[in-house]
């Protein structure tokens, strides 16, 4: 018996019908890393982003509203 745990191989689960592939993306490079956004967001100007920004935190975007508290909490003394 082996200490260490095997890790089954990753298998690639859709959700809904999501393709990566098809959704608008940018990529930053910093340093030896390559930094990939999948997100129709990059697309946008600072106003439309604002404009999606405030709309969905109007409908009460939970992933947004989650990704907020996380920032907010970095903040914290």
């Amino acid at each position: 018996m082996s200490a260490i745990k095997k890790v089954s191989s990753h298998k690639d689960v859709r959700r809904g019908n999501a393709d990566v592939r098809e959704i608008p993306k940018k990529e930053f490079q910093y340093g030896n890393t390559t930094v990939i956004i999948h997100s129709p967001l990059v697309l946008m100007t600072p106003e439309e982003q604002e404009k999606w920004f405030q709309d969905e935190w109007g409908k009460g975007n939970s992933v947004l509203k989650e990704i907020a508290a996380a920032v907010h909490d970095c903040y914290k003394d």
